[in-house]
C-alpha cells in the first residue's frame, strides 16, 4: 500500500543494556487501526564490529537487502515499514501488517524471495497500539532534538559557517503557565543563560526565550540541548529548538 504519511526517516544512537545500538525510524509513522500485526525480521550480521554495530563493509549488502525486504513485504502483505535496529552482531526491522495477512507469513522465505548470504528470522505479535513503534523505536526527547541538530548543523555548516567560534544562541521553550516558566528562567540563569521576559501566547501557553554564548562544533549542540533539556523537561517545559547567527571568516 501507499504509506498514509510522508516518510520522514532520522537516525540516532543509544545503549540498550549497556550495549550500542543504532535506530533509523520513520519520525512521521502513524498507528493505523487496519496494521496491528507487528513483524520483526532479525538478520545477524555477518562481521559485526567488535562493538556489534554493522561494519563498513556490510553498510551496501545490507542496504540491498533492506531494500528488497520492504519492496517485497510491502507489495506482498501491505506492510508498513517504521524502523530497524542494529545492536549485538544484527539488524532487526520493524513493520507493521494487516492482521488478516498473518497466515501469509507462514510462507515468508518464499514472500522474501533469495535473501543469502544472509538469514532472515522473524517473530510476529499482535501490537494494535503500535507500543513497539511508540514506546521503543521511537526516540525520546533528547535523542528526537540530536536529530534535528543534526540536520541545522549540516545547513550552517554548508554556508562556510566557522562552527569551532562561540557567538549567541537563541532557544526557547513554552510552559503550560508562568510558575514553571518563572522556575525554568531562574535555572537557566544559574546555568549562565540570559532570559527575555515572559510572553503569554493566545493559546495560554507562556513562552520563555533564553540565550547564552556557545559554539557548535565537536557535539556542543547536543552538549547544550541536554543542558537545557535536564531543566526544562522536569518542569513540563516544551523546548522550541534553537538558533543562531553565522560566523564567517
Amino acid at each position: 500500500m501507499t504509506t498514509p504519511w510522508q516518510p520522514n526517516f532520522g537516525f540516532y544512537m543509544t545503549t540498550l543494556d549497556e550495549h550500542p545500538a543504532s535506530f533509523v525510524v520513520d519520525l512521521n509513522a502513524e498507528p493505523t487501526e487496519s496494521h496491528t500485526l507487528r513483524l520483526q525480521l532479525r538478520v545477524p550480521l555477518l562481521k559485526p564490529r567488535p562493538d556489534g554495530l554493522r561494519d563498513a563493509a556490510e553498510l551496501e549488502p545490507m542496504g540491498a537487502l533492506e531494500d528488497r525486504l520492504v519492496e517485497a513485504l510491502t507489495a506482498k502483505v501491505d506492510a508498513l515499514y517504521v524502523g530497524r535496529l542494529v545492536t549485538r552482531g544484527a539488524t532487526e526491522f520493524f513493520f507493521y501488517v494487516p492482521a488478516a495477512k498473518g497466515p501469509l507469513l507462514d510462507e515468508l522465505e518464499e514472500l522474501l524471495g533469495p535473501v543469502a548470504p544472509y538469514e532472515v528470522e522473524y517473530l510476529a505479535a499482535e501490537d494494535p497500539d503500535w507500543g513497539m513503534y511508540t514506546d521503543f523505536l521511537y526516540p525520546d526527547a533528547y535523542s528526537l532534538q540530536s536529530i534535528a541538530n543534526r540536520s541545522l548543523l549540516e545547513q550552517i555548516e554548508a554556508t562556510g559557517d566557522v562552527m569551532s567560534v562561540a557567538r549567541t544562541i537563541d532557544h526557547l521553550a513554552y510552559f503550560e503557565n508562568t510558575g514553571p516558566a518563572k522556575e525554568a528562567a531562574s535555572r537557566l540563569k544559574a546555568a549562565g543563560f540570559s532570559t527575555d521576559e515572559l510572553e503569554t501566547r493566545e493559546d495560554g501557553r507562556v513562552g520563555l526565550q533564553f540565550h547564552r554564548e556557545d559554539a557548535l562544533s565537536d557535539g556542543q549542540a547536543d552538549a547544550f540541548v541536554a543542558e537545557v533539556l535536564d531543566i526544562i523537561l522536569p518542569l513540563d517545559g516544551d523546548y522550541d529548538g534553537w538558533g543562531c547567527s553565522l560566523v564567517k571568516t
